[in-house]
């Protein structure tokens, strides 16, 4: 048996440093993160170009040198990131890897074309390019972060802190307690829940499923990253042809992941370097060779499959801007502090879900279609599950394209998002004439953005009652939801916020 290839130990040693930054890109009690999760994110080409597609040359920065190194080194060794280095690449070789054992007689070798994937980074950049923003939503470093920030931490977070709690209440607290100092450093600040939660798992799910039909599946044929690096990675000079050794055995095809072997040379634009056909040949006929580099392959898009999706992106961009909610978002939609300008905003963003997994108190959450189709998955502010921490700076230090603006130290606490309102006919001084004073505790601006005078009202019974009946002071409010989250009544609250465009920001980086 042969030992674990070297690419098996440097996948596992670097999927475990993309979640060490997931799980230290939490809140940890300061305002400050010294683990950023966005320095993955600046190898990414897809987050560059999406950048580049809201800003245009003012995206060309030293912050993506990374990115342009990554298309370097790929232009120069092939496609190396996909068999090597992605985190999602990794997870599914795992997870399609236990898939197959289990239903072994799953649909295997039904593989769509492997132009598919170029074809779609055509009409997703199209797409993105003419203001429908849906790069971010497939890159594959976003996805993953998405999914693990939306649903597989919290899962995991509430079975481990369940199973906890009852080992506890069974009568073992000693051993809960040890139990949770090993499990306390990946556990969650609060009980962290998040909308479409149900979505993204489907996604992931779908995305994984996927593997059943064939190794790598996403990768291949639909990972708009990977056709990226696929497309630099043609200008190889690396070319794994066969030997004259070369028998008839096949067996290099058959272990290929990503069907490049099936040709000879090898598709290098669907070659991810993994080296199994040459690990898998007795006769060692398929090592890497120097050779002209050229743009052909066999698995090249047609021009017409290309021209086809770019116009269907370019056609599917021009409808949301005719509906009303892409042109101007819903007055209860409130973006994080620091987000930039709404139009600029949604191009920046690439749905990574960083922001909505450091956030506090569970105050960021994906939005569906409340901003139309290209604000999918981007962080909105949803007061009632969660309110917006007066000093907290986390969300512009995380985000890996400066959707979001860092603010500094003091600006944070005078950066408006929104502005309270009284709902008259649910706020109980105004409808039962009874005293409530809980929002103007809560509001923590200096001075207090909720102000009282007293009146005479009537309550139910009929009778006359002098009660303090609060109002909003919209110059000094700041619009952080604690208002509308801590408002005791049942389902909607009686002090609601609402938004005010946000002024323009410097970027953390």
């Amino acid at each position: 048996m042969k030992p674990p290839a070297p690419r098996r130990w440097v996948q596992g040693v670097l999927l475990a440093g993309f979640f060490a930054l997931f799980l230290h890109t939490a809140y940890k009690g300061f305002d400050l993160l010294d683990w950023p999760v966005h320095l993955v994110f600046r190898l990414d080409p897809l987050a560059f170009l999406a950048e580049v597609a809201a800003t245009g040359a003012a995206a060309f920065a030293g912050a993506w040198l990374a990115a342009g190194l990554l298309l370097l080194f790929t232009a120069i060794l092939g496609r190396f990131f996909c068999g090597w280095a992605c985190p999602l690449g990794t997870a599914l070789d795992l997870g399609g890897a236990g898939l197959r054992r289990i239903f072994r007689s799953a649909l295997r070798g039904r593989r769509p074309p492997r132009s598919l994937s170029v074809a779609l980074l055509f009409g997703l950049a199209a797409a993105t390019l003419l203001g429908l923003p849906l790069l971010g939503v497939f890159d594959p470093l976003s996805l993953l972060l998405r999914s693990l920030t939306v649903f597989v931490h919290p899962m995991f977070d509430a079975a481990a802190k369940g199973l906890l709690g009852g080992i506890s209440r069974s009568g073992f607290p000693g051993f809960a307690d040890g139990l949770y100092d090993v499990l306390g450093p990946v556990l969650a600040f609060g009980s962290p829940s998040f909308d479409l939660a149900g979505l993204t798992a489907l996604v992931f799910a779908g995305i994984l499923a996927l593997e059943l039909s064939a190794p790598r599946f996403w990768c291949t044929s639909l990972c708009p990253l990977g056709a990226l690096l696929g497309l630099a990675g043609r200008l190889s000079p690396l070319r794994r042809a066969k030997s004259a050794r070369c028998g008839e055995c096949t067996r290099c095809a058959a272990r290929c992941p990503t069907g490049a072997a099936d040709s000879d040379p090898a598709d290098s634009a669907a070659c991810i370097q993994c080296d199994e056909c040459r690990r898998s040949c007795p006769r060692g006929a398929r090592r890497p060779e120097l050779a002209a580099p050229g743009l052909s392959a066999p698995g090249s898009p047609t021009r017409r499959a290309v021209l086809t999706s770019a116009a269907g992106g370019a056609l599917l961009a021009l409808v949301p801007r005719v509906r009303a909610e892409e042109r101007e978002r819903g007055w209860d939609v409130l973006r994080p502090p620091g987000a930039r300008p709404e139009d600029e905003f949604r191009s920046r963003c690439i749905r990574c879900g960083a922001c909505m997994r450091v956030c506090p108190r569970g105050a960021l959450h994906p939005a569906l279609l409340e901003t139309g189709l290209g604000g999918m998955w981007t962080p909105r502010l949803v007061p009632r599950l969660g309110y917006c921490e007066y000093h907290c700076r986390l969300c512009g230090q995380v985000c890996p394209t400066g959707a979001i603006g860092y603010l500094e130290e003091g600006q944070k606490e005078k950066t408006v998002i929104g502005v309270a309102f009284f709902e008259a006919g649910r706020c109980l001084p105004y409808r039962k004439a009874q005293n409530c004073m809980v929002c103007e505790e809560h509001c923590p601006t200096s001075p207090k953005a909720i102000a009282f005078r007293d009146e005479l009202r009537l309550d139910p019974e009929g009778k006359e009652r002098l009660v303090k009946v609060p109002r909003v002071v919209e110059s000094l409010c700041i619009g952080c939801g604690i208002c509308e989250n801590k408002c005791p009544l049942p389902g909607k609250g009686a002090i609601i916020v609402g938004r005010e465009i946000p002024g323009s920001l410097s970027s953390f980086y």
